[in-house]
């Protein structure tokens, strides 16, 4: 989404997946160990393809990575009504080499927050408005009078509607044969991005598997 939005992709790129990319002298391996092969973007998602997304953050850059990081609302506070919230744990851009670029394309070096998440999912499979996220709705009195309501908050664009329904058609096609599709629930139209991020330390075997979808996609 970022690197659409800048400009930095326009849809039509294909990218070679041969299980690894060489990055400032480290093999930063794919999922696919042989390979995806040839990806576009669409197929790149499905795919969950580390290797198509590092080669994707190379044209994007790490000014306007970081830029869009921001701009989904990623180190920083979202405003959730609930106690000690946390802004995550993010690279200084002016520190970030190729190495920390390309393992963040896929989502890993950096630690977000699960309301981060659904607050910039949200915004980007909704069109692109961001909502400051709330946990309650509205506040009754003992007799069931309402006190207060939590009326939805719009706090920025994240992405056009051009490029949200672009990934929403991507995130479908994830459930239909990607990477999604064993979690597909018959009868419901459903869109989803999954993750797989290694633990420290490193080369262990040890992964935290996750899971995001919207209905109806």
């Amino acid at each position: 989404a970022a690197g659409l939005e800048a400009g930095s992709l326009l849809g039509n790129e294909t990218y070679m997946c041969d299980g690894a990319e060489q990055v400032s002298g480290h093999n930063v391996r794919c999922v696919n160990r042989q390979g995806h092969g040839i990806e576009t973007l669409e197929k790149a998602l499905m795919d969950s393809c580390n290797d198509a997304l590092m080669q994707m953050s190379f044209s994007i850059g790490v000014d306007k990575f970081a830029e869009y990081q921001q701009i989904f609302g990623f180190g920083q506070k979202t405003g959730v009504d609930l106690p000690g919230e946390s802004a995550g744990v993010m690279f200084d851009p002016e520190k970030m080499g190729p190495l920390e670029l390309a393992t963040s394309s896929f989502g890993q070096g950096f630690n977000v927050t699960m309301t981060q998440m659904v607050a910039s999912f949200a915004s980007l499979i909704n069109g692109g408005n961001y909502y400051e996220p709330h946990v309650v709705k509205q506040i009754l009195d003992e007799n069931g009078n309402v006190i207060e309501n939590k009326d939805p908050v719009l706090l920025k664009k994240t992405v056009s509607e051009e490029t949200s329904e672009m990934l929403r058609t991507y995130m479908k096609q994830t459930m239909t044969t990607g990477t999604g599709k064993n979690a597909q629930v018959p009868g419901y139209s459903i869109g989803a991005k999954t993750g797989t991020a290694e633990k420290h330390p490193r080369n262990q075997g040890n992964y935290v598997l996750s899971y995001m979808g919207f209905a109806p996609a």
